[in-house]
Parts: structure tokens; C-alpha cells; sequence
């Protein structure tokens, strides 16, 4: 619990103007003052002590009044400014100094340093404004607008930012953490970002450093330099709040019209509007007043004298309200601040109250339940305004004429024993003993920071002072003051212990009561300064800012101190720090709270308290964050050395389940709860919690078997009353104690419980017979599910009926559920609960929830968990209901149950309510209510009656059934034939109308309504038995189908075919239905029967439609009816006699599919054989390759696939096949082919008969090639590398006569090498040439080397071209003698010019049957063949 003592501060004028604290030191500024009486500004310390005061001028009449200013961020400099534009500057050692100002005359609205102290801005009402220079204690004039356009309006607030380079170091530091030297200096010395000149407004928009708002309602920015500039406007109205964004570089801006504008310096240094939006404030609001500010990252406050305080996140635009306690709703929030070290906002009420909220939630808050409302602080004036001081417990709360210095502080208290000593005020200490009855107040001479109590003596001190007191005789005396710096101060039962650092050197000097000095511990020095001490029966703990825990025992003589284990350390220095400290009664544990820092640099308490057991060496835990708690005190028993109280209050949740939620909505009643710990070697385990109720305030202390608390609500001013509450731990509710040996029991019972150790808690508690005992066991084995135990405690209570319960609940499969019927026994409704809801059964809890009489929320849980028996909920509460004798409720339930229709009027008529009876069959609209009032009508005689309600109940039958009693026929047919009832309505009426016309022998109207009835089968009895075919047809095809074959077996005995044929079809009487066909010969009939007939027929039924087919010449249905039948070889058969085309359709469903069994797998092979020879004698050879495929033939498939001269397909197939006989065909195939012009064809016989192997006919191929190229393009160079290719391939055979080849392919090359040569040496050695050429002639078989042809062209050419024309005509001319073709090897001029040379007449020769002639090469034929062919094995 936190305590405020209230420093008031009478002002020394009528009315206080403004107050600011110093942002380091605790110094506070109050501006003061009132018409007529000169104004002051005063300084004061913490606790209200006046530093300094001082007004404007040495005149006492001088009536000018401070109205801004702001203190320098580091030094205890104060800059203010006043009504009449002038600015002093305080200082703590110069005092008061006057600067010249440029706003004489104008009233000053805004000042404000820099961070950096170096620079601050002021402002006036008229809009003037300027930017000194800070030097030491003195500010100097540095830019101004004085002399240039004033700004519109009076300028009343301002906010700063800091310069880009810091802003740079801040973003690194939260990014980083840690920069080192090195890091920071580079940073430091990075020159101003180099903004484009061509963009002054980016520049003067990233270089600004303050932000001005006035009475225009326009934000003005400003930088170092002087320049100003418009940042925006906010509707021309005065500016009541201006805030900066530091995280987005935004700044948020509200006017007196509850308008609110967010920009942000976006990309390219513009400013950016993200949100505007109006504050929809209540009735009575002040808006002119109304405050906002910051309360986190992106998260605002505002307040505008409402009983509320609005939240804004303003990134994620959110919002949710806070508000103080039930009770508090009323008062309206005049002003507000936030603590971010302490992460709670204050609010100050015009009725005087102080109002705190303090944040529980993770790192973004999302809604009010993410805040806690703490104890309010009460004041005798109005709080306009209020803001926290430096640190965590500084307030100033301003009055009208007074301000009031709130110092916060933890409850200080102290149980020894029976005794408790609790701090009320500064220096006022309540003293009470439980067992001696004494209460009573003592008043110290110092101002008290901390109590302790020892025996009959106490203490109280703070940092400078010790003052002892000795109770007697029902007061405290006080032995005197001990006058000494410490740090902490503990006591035991006959020495005074105070902690004291001097030099960086902490010690504990010990004291006797007579406050002589007796000895001193040392501390040293590597391990901290002392921060914290405790004292627990012989055994002291101290703990140092090092995070050391050392501990002592001092229960000798002076001097016999001495250590007890060895210093440990907790953790290393960090993030965590010791923020209490406690020893247990024998020395061997010390418990530890710690504050911790988050990720924003905040302090809170750490969820965990830490035990450092210090015989074990070793430190455990335990986190009330499973619990959503926080510790915030603790202490141990005096005597019991095992059992921790913690003091706890709200943590962030962090479970969302509904067990969660409800344990959240009991913990309603308080916001602090006392959780019990059993810490030994076996751990840190959870005893016992529970809240604090309104009448308990805080926890002091533990006694074994009772906690003790402090009671704010009772009066403290009155010594007769007590102001501590005892209260029972839960174990030892109902038990005497008195015995040691019992108290001993029921803590070793308490401890294996909290262990889980059911069987040495049994054995701890067997010998007694208290029955509160083994219900206390009883109620633990349903948080620790020890059924077994239960039961026997169960038999120790002699609850029979509790023990059947929990045996008969064993039936169930779920575990939880035997538990829950075990806290059912124990009356632990809220645990059962608890249990059915965590294993689902739902079911089950509704059966706990009507037991115990909760129908409400049985009929909650079975409408959203249970709804499979939520109407049997209902049906069992009108139950309840109607034994109550509440009829209207039950009438209620009822109708949700659905059961209405019969319930209600059994219920009415059951109790004689006649009238209501028929009172409510007339309200109603629900025809099971029509229903029953009719049937009782009828049974009472009343027909008509009878009838109207039939009628409304839309029970046709009934009245069709009475009509007929009352022998109104017609009006019975009038009432079945109209066309507005439904048929299902009426089937049953007919029917019933149609038995009474057949018992009078009207058979067309029995007919008639049995059919309307469809009730057929009577039907066709009666026209059968009246001979009506017709009608006996047309009620078979609608009937059933054994009905459909009775009729059709009746139409076979009358001859009549066709009908039998279609209903025998109709009936699945297929079989029957084509012998019927066959016998009476209806081919068309039978026809339509096989079109109709499905696959899963009977396959005799389809051999008979096929032989019928064959007889009629109907082959291809024929074959149809085979393939269905799954004849494949009669079917192909078929195919081949008749001439039958076999379709790959026909093909696919003759294709068995592949099975593992070898018999049936021979047989899909040699099916598929049989269709692909099929295949290949109707000539279709695709789909004769396809089925030899399948059949794993493929050489035969390609066989057949060649006589396609599908050429595609086969290169397809041959790649797919990848098998050598396949390759040899496809290149085989490929020559046949125009390979000559198709170079793709000629890479593929060349490809296919290397994956073959086949370098024999792979010479032969090259050698054909060559033939070509001498052939048909007369390229003896190519010729010649196809050769050389055909060699190397045939090297590479294995033929038998390779050599014989080898050696003609060799002499084909020498032939064409030397043609080759001789082309190449025509004009280099002409001679040469001729030999060669006239050599080449004398060969007998040149021919099948090299043309003769080309060789005379040669020589001719040669001739001609050298002029020498007898000899080319004389070659000419044996050309002519051999037949050879001049045209194809000469040109004709040539031979013409020849010829006129000679003087001779060239006649015309005639062409012989010669295949070769010049032809000249296609551009896209390759010159060479890649040779470098994947060869596959």
C-alpha cells in the first residue's frame, strides 16, 4: 500500500499562478500573485522548505506577475518571464539577474529550453518571439522576429525537439542500446544532412527544434537560426494543447473546439496530416480548459472537467475511457500528468481528490482493463492543476491559494510477534499489541522514513536520524536519537542495527539500547554500497547495490557477531536491482523483490520473487506473472522458517480463458491479494491466496496460524480501537492451536499438500480427529486430483452419501469430472465448475446448475456450450416451475422447451383451469394446442367445435375422419379434392376416404382417392378386379417395384406383351423382359432395351441382345453387346467376319487393367494381341502400334507404325522406345525419306543409329551423303568429310567384311582427295593439275568416286580460261563420245565460245538418262554433322 503526506504550501499572495518542478533535482517553482499585489515566484524544496523568493522590481507597489517559465534540463536555473515582457533568470549562485528583452510592454505566454540548455525561446502575447543563447547561469539575445513581421495571435504554448544530429544519437541509442565512444563521435562529427538547396522547406521542416501555438490556431516551427514558418492551422481556433511525437517526429495539436489535428514529418521532409478528428466531450465539459498529454508511445490523455479521463491511441485510433472508483464517479477531473518511471497518470478532482491510475499492460495498451485504479488521496481544495515531480513519489497539487507537496511512500510496518508498529503521518507511529490490548500513537521527533520493532522496543529514522523508543506502561518513551548518516536501520531484541556507507565503504554498527555503539559489520567494498537490511529473530541480511546478499547471526554478546554462509550474488548488474529484502527465522533463506527495466527504460517490479537458499547455494523462484500478480512486499513467519507471505497486486493477464475471465471478476473485490509460500529443497510451492477485502488495507505480517493486517478504515486517532485485523490461514480454519504438537501437524499437513505429497500429508494429520482436518485434506485433493486420499478422508468424515457420489462418478471417462463430483460433495460449487468446464462437460454442469437451483445459468451454458439438451433444460425448469405453482413461467418454459402443444394444456387442465385453458388455445397460434382442445371437443360431443379447431391445427385427416362419422360424404370428397391443401396433408385423408367408397362399392371414387392417396397397390386391386388395363398401367409405372412385377407377370398371363415387356424393364426385370422380346419378336422394343441397358446388366442379357442383333444383320450393335458382355473374342470376331470397323473406343474397353496375378495378367496380354492383329488387318495401324505397345511388343508396334508413314509419329515413338531394333527400323524407315532436303530427317538417322550401334549402316548412311553432295551440289570437299566420317564408323563396326569396305571407302577418298587437290591447284600449279586430272580419267571405275563429268568440265575450263581452245574442244568432244551431257557439267556459252573459236558448228546434243545433274545447295543444309551423339547402352 502507498502512502502520501501532504507538505502544504499557504501561498504568500491570494492566488497561485503556475507551478513547474525542476526536471533533475526536487525543487519546485510557484508562480504567484494577484491584481493589486506585486507578483513573486518562490522556490521550494521537497518538503516545502522556501529556497528563495523574489518579485519583478524593488518596488513594493509594483503589481507585475510571473506569467511563464521554465527551468534549464541540468542546472538549477530558472528563466521567467513577466506581465511587462521582462525576463530574469534565477540562479542558485547568482540569484536573480535581469536580461534586456525584446517584448517590453507584451506580457510573456511560452518559455521553454532545449535540451541541451544551451538555447531557449520565448513568446509574447503579440506575437514577437526570440532565441537566446544560454552561457553558464546568463542568456544572451541571439535571433528575434523584432525587428520583421510579428506572428498572428498570442503565442501560449510551446514544445521542443531536439536538433537532427540528437535526434540521430537518440534513435541509435533505443536501436542499439549501447553505442561506444568511438560510435557516438562518429556520429557526433557527421555533418548536417545535405538537404537539397531547391527545397528550403525541407530543410527548415528537418532543422526545426521548436513548435508554437497561440490564440490564431496556428503551429508555428522555428529553428536556431531565426527562421519561423507555418506549420498548419487548426480551424482559426486558440490552441489549448500542442504535444510532439518523438517516435514519428508528429505533433498533435487540440483547440478550444475539441478539434485535434496529427501530422508527421513525412518523406521529403513534409509535413503530413494523419488523423483529424473532434473529442465528442460530455455535458458540462470545459473544453476552453480541457488538457491533453502523453501517457506512452502514440497513447494520449485528455481531460476537460469530466468524471473521466479519455484515452487516445493515436497510431492504432483507439480509444477507451478510465474512470476512479464507483463511488469517486462523480468527481470531475480538472487536471492530469503522467509518471513515465512509475507509468501512472494523476488526476486532480474539483472536490479535492486525487485520483491515481497506474498501467499493468504489455508494451501497446488496448483498452481501460490494461489500467488499475489505485487509492485515492484526499484534499481540502480544488486541484486545478497537478504534475509529478523528478522520480517516483513526487506530486505538487496546485489550489487556488495553496500548493500541496504529496510525498509517496510505501507503508511502513512492522509485526514482531503479537506487536505491530505502523507509520500514519511523517513523524506519527501507531503502536499495537494484539494479545496486551495496547494501541497507541507516538510522535517523533525526526521526519520518519522507516519503522522497525524488536521486543518492547521500536524505531523509527530516516536518512540522517535514529530515534529509539521503549514501550511501557502503554506508551512509548523515547530513549533518544542516534544522529548518524545510514542508509537503513533493523533491530533486534537487545541491539540496534544502522547500515552506513562512508568513503564508498559500507558498514552495520550495532547499538545497545542505551544507544551505546557496541562493534561493527563490514561490507566490502567489491560488493556495493548496503541498500537494504532485515532482522529475523538471531539472523540479519543485508544487501548491497551490487546486487550481494550477505547474511549474519547476532544473537551473542557484542563482538560474538559473525557471518552465516558466505556472500552471494544474486545476479549481475543489469537490468534488475534489489528493491526489498527479508530473512527467514533460522538464517537459511533469504527472499528478494526487484524492480526491473523494460524496453522503453522504465522501472516496475519484476513478477518473480527470488530465494537464495543459503545453505544450498543456490536461488529459486517463483512468478506470480502465472497468476497475473506482481509482488509488492513480503515477509517470513517468525518461528515457522518454511511458509513466505507475498503481497500482491494486478499484472497483466496473460490467460484468456473463461476460467481466467472468471477469476478476474471474482478478484473484483480487491486489487491486492496475499499469497502464501512454502520454500525448501523441494522448491518454491504455492499455499495459498486470497484478496484482500475493503476492510483490510494492507498485509503486516505472519504468525503461525494467523495474518495480520492493517485496517485504514477504522480510526487511528482513537487508541482504544484496533486497527489491525487477524485472520485465520485457511488450513487452520476451525482448529484449536494452542497445542504446539497440532500446529506442528497441520503445517507439515499444509506443506505436503502444497508438495503434492498426499500420502505424508495423511500421515501428518492421522492422529487427529478433528473433521475440519480431513475436510481441509478433502478440499486439497481437488486442486491435486488425489481421488484415492479423498475417498479416505470422506471415511474419516463418515459422508457416506459423498462416498457413493464420488464411486457412482467413476463411471464417467473423464478424470476432472470424478473431481468436480468430489468439490460437488464438498460444497466447492466454483471449483466444480471450474473442473466440468476444463474436460468439456457441459452436460454434466447443467445437472450441477439445476441441483443447485441456478437455472439461469443453466440455461446460459446449455444455450452456447450444450445446446444438444438445452430444450431438456427448459423442459426440466418448467417443471420446476409448475411444482412452485408459477403456471405464467412454466407456461414460458415450456413453450422454449417446444412442448407446449400438449404440456400447458395438461398442466391447465390438471389444475382445473378450464378457462385459462381456453383462454390460451384462443391466443395461440401453435396448432399442437389446436389440436389437443380439439380432441377434447370431439370426445365432449362438441362437433362443430371439434372441427373450427381441426381446422386451425390443419389436420385434414381428422376432419375428413369426423365427416365421415357424421356421414357427410360430400363434404369429406370436397375437403380431400380442394386443390389448397397439401398433398402430404391430404394422403392420408384420402386414403381413409377411399376405404369408406370401397365398403360402399363406389370403385371409380375408390379408385380415385387411392390413387390420390397413392396408396397403388389398392388401386390396381380394383381395377384388375374391374378389368381396367389401362388404369392397371398407368398405377404400375408409380408404384413400388414388387408391385410393378405383380402387375407385370398379370399382362404376361393376359398376352399382353409390350405392357410386360415395359413394366418387367421398369421393375429390373431386364432378363425377362428381352425373353419376352425374343419370344414375341419386338425387335424395336429390344432395341431400345440394349440402348438402355447399364454396364452392370446381367452379361447373359447382353449376349442375347447380341445374338439377336447378329440374326437381324446388326453387326456393330452386335459387337456392342459382346464388348458389354465381356465376350472381347466374339466381339473381335465379329470385327473380322462382318467386316466390323474397330474403333479405338471399342479398343479402350476390350483393354483389361493391369494386375498383379500372372494367369490373369497373360490373359490382358494376349487380349491386347488380338485386338492389335485385328488393328493391323483393318489397316489402322495407330492403333495397332498402340495395343502391340501395351502389350510390351513394341518392335511389332513399330512395324505396323512404319506402314503408317506417319513420320512425326514414328521419330515420337522411336525416342519413347529407346530400344535398338527400333532405332535401326525408324532410321531405316527415315531414308526412304526426303532426307536430302530435310536436314532434321538426317539428324535423326544419324542420332537413331547411334543409340543403336549401328556404325555399319552408319557408314553406309555417310557414304550415301557423300554421294549427294558429288551428286547433286558437285561439293567434293564435303563429300570428302562424309567420307572421312564413314571410315571412322566403319572402324568402329564389327561386320565380317569391314576390311573389304574399309578398303573401297579408302579408295573412293584417294579418288576424291586427289580431285579435291586438283580443283585447288589449278592456278598454282596448272600442270599438276592436268596430271592428276588426265590420271584420274585412265581409272576404269572412277565413276563410283568421282564424275567424269566433273573432271573433263575441269580440264575444259582450265583450256578456255588459258585461251587454249583446240585442246578444250578436243575434250569437248570425248565428252560427246562418252555420252556425257555437256549441259549438266558445262555451261553452253562456254562450249559455244569453244566452238566459234575453232570455226566450228556446235549442234545440239541430245540429254541421255543420266540421274545426276548440278544442283545448287539449299542455304539451310548443314555443312557438317555433329558427331558428338549421346550413345545410350
Amino acid at each position: 500500500m502507498a502512502l502520501h503526506f501532504n507538505f502544504k504550501i499557504k501561498s504568500e499572495q491570494v492566488a497561485v499562478l503556475g507551478n513547474k518542478w525542476h526536471p533533475q533535482y526536487p525543487i519546485l517553482a510557484v508562480s504567484s500573485g494577484e491584481f493589486g499585489i506585486a507578483g513573486r515566484v518562490s522556490i521550494y524544496a521537497d518538503e516545502g522548505a522556501l529556497i528563495h523568493s523574489f518579485c519583478h522590481g524593488n518596488s513594493s507597489d509594483n503589481c507585475l506577475t510571473c506569467t511563464a517559465f521554465d527551468w534549464h534540463p541540468r542546472r538549477k536555473v530558472l528563466c521567467t518571464g513577466w506581465k511587462d515582457g521582462s525576463i530574469l533568470i534565477w540562479s542558485a549562485e547568482n540569484e536573480v539577474q535581469e536580461v534586456s528583452s525584446p517584448h517590453k510592454g507584451n506580457p510573456l505566454g511560452i518559455v521553454c529550453w532545449n535540451t541541451a540548455g544551451d538555447k531557449v525561446l520565448t513568446g509574447d502575447t503579440h506575437g514577437v518571439w526570440c532565441v537566446w543563447r544560454g552561457e553558464r547561469n546568463v542568456i544572451s539575445q541571439h535571433n528575434s522576429n523584432k525587428d520583421r513581421e510579428y506572428l498572428e495571435g498570442a503565442l501560449t504554448h510551446v514544445v521542443f525537439r531536439a536538433k537532427p544530429k540528437e535526434r540521430q544519437l537518440n534513435n541509435v541509442a533505443n536501436e542499439e542500446s549501447e553505442l561506444n565512444d568511438e560510435q557516438r563521435l562518429m556520429l557526433e562529427d557527421e555533418d548536417e544532412p545535405d538537404l537539397n538547396p531547391a527545397y528550403p522547406v525541407a530543410r527548415f521542416n528537418e532543422q526545426c527544434t521548436w513548435f508554437m501555438g497561440g490564440t490564431s490556431g496556428n503551429v508555428w516551427g522555428v529553428d536556431e537560426d531565426g527562421n519561423c514558418s507555418v506549420v498548419f492551422n487548426l480551424d482559426n481556433q486558440p490552441i489549448t494543447s500542442l504535444l510532439y511525437h518523438p517516435q514519428k517526429s508528429g505533433l498533435v495539436a487540440m483547440n478550444q473546439a475539441s478539434g485535434v489535428s496529427y501530422y508527421v514529418l513525412a518523406e521529403g521532409n513534409r509535413w503530413s496530416q494523419q488523423a483529424r478528428f473532434r473529442i465528442s466531450f460530455g455535458k458540462g465539459a470545459n473544453t476552453a480548459s480541457a488538457q491533453m498529454i502523453w501517457i506512452g508511445q502514440g497513447l494520449l490523455a485528455t481531460c476537460a472537467h469530466e468524471s473521466m479521463v479519455r484515452v487516445w491511441n493515436i497510431d492504432a485510433n483507439e480509444n477507451y475511457i478510465l474512470q476512479g472508483e464507483q463511488e469517486l464517479r462523480a468527481e470531475k477531473i480538472l487536471s492530469i500528468s503522467y509518471n513515465s518511471a512509475k507509468r501512472t497518470i494523476v488526476g486532480g478532482t474539483k472536490g479535492g481528490k486525487v485520483l491515481f491510475w497506474q498501467y499493468t499492460g504489455g508494451q501497446i495498451s488496448t483498452s481501460e482493463e490494461d489500467w488499475v485504479s489505485l487509492s485515492e488521496v484526499r484534499l481540502d481544495d480544488p486541484v486545478p492543476d497537478i504534475t509529478w515531480g523528478p522520480g517516483e513519489s513526487l506530486l505538487a497539487a496546485a489550489a487556488p491559494d495553496s500548493i500541496s507537496i504529496l510525498h509517496g511512500t510505501a507503508l511502513k510496518r512492522r509485526l514482531w510477534r503479537s506487536a505491530a508498529v505502523i507509520q500514519l503521518t511523517p513523524n506519527l507511529v501507531l503502536y499495537e499489541d494484539i494479545l496486551q490490548r495496547q494501541v497507541f500513537t507516538t510522535t517523533a521527533q525526526i521526519r520518519v522514513k522507516g519503522v522497525d520493532l524488536a521486543g518492547s522496543y521500536f524505531a523509527a529514522w530516516n536518512n540522517k536520524e535514529v530515534e529509539v523508543f521503549h514501550v511501557h506502561m502503554n506508551k512509548a518513551v523515547s530513549v533518544g536519537v542516534i544522529e548518524t548518516e545510514n542508509t537503513g536501520v533493523a533491530l533486534h531484541s537487545d541491539k540496534i542495527l544502522v547500515t552506513r556507507t562512508e568513503r564508498g565503504i559500507s558498514s552495520i554498527e550495532l547499538y545497545n539500547h542505551q544507544l551505546q555503539k557496541l562493534s561493527h559489520l563490514s561490507i566490502k567494498a567489491h560488493e556495493g554500497d548496503a541498500t537494504h537490511t532485515h532482522v529475523n529473530g538471531d539472523f540479519l541480511v543485508v544487501a548491497t547495490s551490487k546486487s550481494y546478499v550477505s547474511c549474519w547471526w547476532i544473537g551473542g554478546r557484542a563482538g560474538e557477531d559473525k557471518a552465516h554462509g558466505y556472500p552471494k550474488q544474486l545476479w549481475e548488474p543489469g537490468s534488475l536491482s534489489i528493491d526489498s529484502i527479508a530473512v527467514n527465522c533460522n538464517g537459511s533463506q533469504v527472499a528478494v523483490l526487484a524492480k526491473q527495466t523494460d524496453a522503453h527504460g522504465q522501472s516496475m517490479m519484476a513478477t518473480k520473487v527470488f530465494i537464495c537458499d543459503l545453505e544450498r547455494d543456490k536461488v529459486m523462484t517463483f512468478d506470480f506473472a502465472t497468476l497475473n500478480r506482481s509482488p509488492n512486499t513480503i515477509c517470513w513467519d517468525e518461528t515457522e522458517p518454511r511458509i513466505l507471505a507475498c503481497e500482491t497486486g494486478k499484472h497483466k493477464k496473460q490467460d484468456t480463458g473463461e476460467a481466467a475471465e472468471k477469476e478476474e471478476e471474482n478478484a473484483e473485490v480487491s486489487k491486492i491479494e496475499v499469497v502464501t509460500l512454502f520454500a525448501s529443497a523441494k522448491g518454491v510451492k504455492l499455499q495459498e491466496r486470497f484478496p484482500l477485502d475493503k476492510t483490510m488495507t494492507a498485509l503486516i505480517g505472519l504468525s503461525v496460524p494467523n495474518f495480520y493486517f492493517y485496517s485504514k478504515s477504522r480510526s487511528a486517532s482513537i487508541e482504544l480501537s484496533s486497527n489491525i485485523i487477524s485472520k485465520v490461514m485457511r488450513d487452520f480454519e476451525g482448529i484449536d492451536c494452542t497445542d504446539p504438537r497440532v500446529r506442528e501437524a497441520l503445517l507439515d499437513f499444509s506443506y505436503n499438500l502444497a508438495c503434492g505429497d498426499m500420502d505424508a500429508a495423511y500421515r501428518s494429520v492421522k492422529l487427529i480427529k478433528d473433521e475440519n482436518v480431513w475436510m481441509n485434506m478433502a478440499q486439497m485433493c481437488v486442486k491435486t486430483g488425489r481421488l484415492d486420499v479423498a475417498e479416505v478422508c470422506l471415511g474419516n468424515m463418515q459422508d457416506a452419501k459423498g462416498a457413493r457420489a464420488l464411486r457412482e462418478a467413476k463411471k464417467e471417462p473423464e478424470v476432472e469430472a470424478h473431481i468436480a463430483m468430489l468439490a460437488l460433495q464438498l460444497g466447492l460449487i466454483e471449483d466444480a465448475e471450474r473442473l466440468y468446464i476444463k474436460c468439456g462437460r457441459y452436460d454434466l454442469l447443467n445437472i450441477m446448475h439445476q441441483a443447485c437451483g441456478r437455472w439461469d445459468e443453466a440455461i446460459k451454458t446449455a444455450e452456447d456450450k450444450d445446446r444438444i439438451h438445452l430444450r431438456t433444460i427448459y423442459y426440466s425448469h418448467a417443471r420446476h416451475l409448475e411444482s412452485l405453482g408459477d403456471v405464467q413461467s412454466a407456461i414460458k418454459s415450456y413453450e422454449s422447451a417446444r412442448c407446449h402443444g400438449y404440456e400447458v394444456p395438461r398442466m391447465l387442465y390438471g389444475a382445473g383451469m378450464l378457462e385459462e385453458l381456453g383462454k390460451y388455445t384462443s391466443a395461440s397460434n401453435d396448432k399442437e394446442v389446436y389440436l389437443w382442445w380439439a380432441q377434447y371437443c370431439e370426445a365432449n360431443g362438441q362437433y362443430e367445435q371439434a372441427l373450427h379447431f381441426y381446422k386451425e391445427a390443419n389436420d385434414t385427416l381428422s376432419r375428413v375422419r369426423l365427416y365421415c362419422y357424421l356421414r357427410e360424404l360430400d363434404s369429406a370428397t370436397q375437403l380431400v379434392t380442394n386443390p389448397d391443401n397439401p398433398k402430404e396433408d391430404t394422403s392420408a385423408a384420402a386414403y381413409h376416404l377411399a376405404r369408406q367408397y370401397e365398403e360402399q362399392s363406389k370403385m371409380r371414387e375408390a379408385l380415385q382417392f387411392f390413387r390420390l392417396a397413392k396408396a397403388y397397390k389398392n388401386a390396381i386391386r380394383i381395377a384388375r378386379g374391374n378389368e381396367m388395363e389401362g388404369e392397371v398401367m398407368q398405377l404400375s409405372l408409380q408404384a413400388d417395384q414388387a408391385t410393378i412385377i405383380e402387375s407385370a407377370q398379370w399382362f404376361e398371363e393376359q398376352s399382353m406383351l409390350d405392357k410386360a415387356v415395359i413394366l418387367y424393364k421398369k421393375g429390373g426385370e431386364l432378363a425377362k423382359a428381352i425373353n419376352l422380346c425374343v419370344r414375341g419378336e419386338l425387335f424395336d422394343t429390344l432395341q431400345k432395351l440394349a440402348d438402355d441397358l447399364d454396364k452392370e446388366a446381367d452379361p447373359e442379357v447382353f449376349i442375347q441382345c447380341a445374338e439377336f442383333f447378329l440374326n437381324k444383320e446388326q453387326h456393330e450393335k452386335a459387337v456392342h453387346m459382346y464388348i458389354q458382355a465381356r465376350s472381347y473374342s466374339e466381339a473381335l470376331q465379329v470385327c473380322l467376319d462382318r467386316n466390323v470397323q474397330l474403333t479405338e473406343d471399342m479398343a479402350e474397353e476390350m483393354t483389361l487393367p493391369k494386375t498383379e496375378n500372372e494367369d490373369d495378367e497373360a490373359l490382358r496380354l494376349s487380349l491386347l494381341r488380338k485386338i492389335a492383329k485385328v488393328a493391323k488387318l483393318q489397316e489402322s495401324w495407330h492403333l495397332a502400334c498402340k495395343k502391340y505397345t501395351q502389350a510390351g511388343d513394341r518392335v511389332k508396334g513399330m512395324k505396323v507404325l512404319l506402314k503408317s508413314g506417319d513420320t512425326d509419329k514414328i521419330i515420337f515413338f522411336t525416342n519413347h522406345s529407346r530400344q535398338k531394333d527400333i532405332y535401326i527400323l525408324a532410321a531405316h524407315y527415315l531414308q526412304t525419306c526426303d532426307w536430302h532436303n530435310d536436314p532434321t530427317i538426317t539428324k535423326h538417322i544419324i542420332t537413331f543409329y547411334t543409340k543403336a550401334r549401328a556404325y555399319e549402316s552408319l557408314s553406309g548412311f555417310y557414304d550415301a551423303i557423300a554421294q549427294v553432295y558429288i551428286d547433286e551440289f558437285r561439293d567434293y570437299d564435303k563429300a570428302l568429310g562424309a567420307l572421312q566420317d564413314s571410315l571412322k564408323f566403319m572402324d568402329k563396326s564389327k561386320a565380317q567384311n569391314r576390311e573389304l569396305k574399309r578398303g573401297q571407302l579408302e579408295t573412293k577418298m584417294n579418288y576424291v582427295d586427289q580431285f579435291v587437290e586438283a580443283r585447288n591447284i589449278v592456278k598454282t600449279d596448272p600442270g599438276r593439275m592436268v596430271e592428276v586430272c588426265r590420271v584420274l580419267l585412265e581409272v576404269e571405275d572412277i565413276e563410283g568416286a568421282v564424275r567424269v563429268g566433273d573432271v573433263y568440265a575441269l580440264l575444259v575450263e582450265f583450256y578456255t580460261g588459258r585461251q587454249e581452245y583446240e585442246q578444250a574442244y578436243q575434250l569437248i568432244e570425248r565428252m560427246r563420245d562418252r555420252n556425257i551431257i555437256l549441259t549438266y557439267y558445262l555451261e553452253s556459252q562456254l562450249v559455244l565460245a569453244v566452238y566459234n573459236a575453232m570455226g566450228i558448228e556446235y549442234k545440239e546434243q541430245e540429254a541421255a538418262n543420266q540421274s545426276h545433274h548440278p544442283a545448287a545447295a539449299p542455304e539451310d543444309y548443314p555443312d557438317e554433322i555433329d558427331e558428338d551423339i549421346e550413345v545410350e547402352d
